[in-house]
């Protein structure tokens, strides 16, 4: 179901349901449920304004938010409204506003917690047969990063800030990192220039990233000083990094078990090869080709508890933190450091994620 008509629905079950009883003339339920059908209807505005729903940068920003927060709005409030009218079948009583303020602020909750700068969390990846000279070793993970026109050149200078003040050793990317045009985008990601990490800086590309301008997006990244490692495998310190592209397709593909396999190629023997790769779903391949240690994102960590089951099921179970493979790989899955602005909701916290390697006994 077209997600306009969804929320239409929905819209006409609250104003029915609550809105109707709360003691308005019968012209003002009307306007107010007229307001909220138009709430429901993201997909049209998109079209009027020629934006696209990847990257809204043809509308103004306040209908951005207002349509962001209806859409959540009337998600929230359509759910606690088919409570509402079950619990008054088991004769509970409950005020008519109830359902319409709760999912008010939920809606505001969910918008807050999807597009508020991260801090800093600090995690601890035991591993076994890390060198010994990698224990201790400060890895920033910055997964999802999403720089939009509503996460602009501010948002993302304060992101640097922040990843800089944690002093990490190598700071990677995993992928959607910015969304829109890349003429749109230049000056929001500049910041990136400053990022500071004595073993570097190192980047591969999301799904996000072939929705725009691929190779354009990629150039723009190492002219900010950010090695690529696109197809590439890399020695770093004591690590190996290795670097599995992506594509705009949420499924794996034979050919992406293939580029693996010529990327563990080239790894020494007794060498300790990281993956970074986006999405998830290659982990149990790659944890049978010798990777000791993958890193990757797309999940955003579920978002919502309604939503992580769904993402489940397209990332093979894998959403959010620390996954034990059977040959021993140990598979990271990062939540975030933000978000996309077509579904920009969240419970589960976004983060820049800061990984203290260290080696087991």
């Amino acid at each position: 179901m077209p997600i306009n008509l969804f929320c239409s629905l929905l819209a006409i079950l609250v104003t029915l349901g609550p809105v109707a009883r709360l003691g308005l003339p019968r012209w003002a339920v009307a306007v107010v449920g007229v307001i909220l059908v138009g709430l429901a209807q993201q997909v049209i505005v998109h079209r009027v304004f020629r934006a696209s729903v990847m990257s809204p940068d043809g509308m103004p920003l306040w209908i951005v938010a207002v349509l962001l927060w209806g859409t959540a709005f009337l998600t929230s409030a359509g759910g606690l409204t088919i409570l509402w009218w079950a619990l008054r079948w088991c004769h509970v009583a409950i005020p008519a506003w109830a359902p319409l303020a709760l999912g008010a602020a939920m809606a505001f909750l969910f918008l807050y917690l999807g597009e508020r700068l991260p801090s800093v969390r600090e995690r601890e990846a035991v591993l076994p047969g890390l060198p010994a000279e990698a224990d201790g070793l400060r890895v920033a993970v910055l997964a999802d990063v999403h720089i939009d026109r509503w996460r602009g050149r501010d948002w993302c200078e304060r992101l640097v800030a922040r990843v800089n003040a944690a002093k990490p050793d190598l700071i990677l990317f995993t992928g959607d990192q910015a969304d829109g045009r890349i003429a749109l985008r230049r000056d929001d990601i500049a910041p990136l220039a400053k990022l500071e990490a004595p073993l570097g800086k190192y980047l591969i590309s999301g799904n996000h990233e072939h929705y725009f301008e691929t190779g354009a997006y990629l150039l723009e990244y190492e002219r900010l000083g950010i090695t690529l490692l696109e197809g590439r495998a890399r020695q770093v310190g004591p690590l190996w990094l290795l670097g599995l592209p992506d594509g705009r397709s949420l499924t794996r593909s034979d050919e992406a078990e293939r580029r693996l396999r010529g990327l563990m190629d080239q790894v020494p023997a007794g060498a300790f090869p990281v993956l970074l790769v986006h999405k998830p779903g290659i982990a149990p391949e790659a944890d049978a080709m010798g990777v000791r240690l993958q890193l990757s994102g797309h999940t955003h960590g579920g978002q919502l508890p309604i939503v992580a089951p769904i993402i489940a099921r397209y990332n093979r179970g894998f959403v959010r933190g620390w996954y034990d493979l059977p040959h021993g790989m140990r598979l990271f899955v990062a939540p975030g450091t933000g978000v996309w602005l077509g579904f920009p909701y969240r419970l589960y916290p976004s983060e820049i994620t800061l990984l203290t390697l260290r080696a087991a006994d």
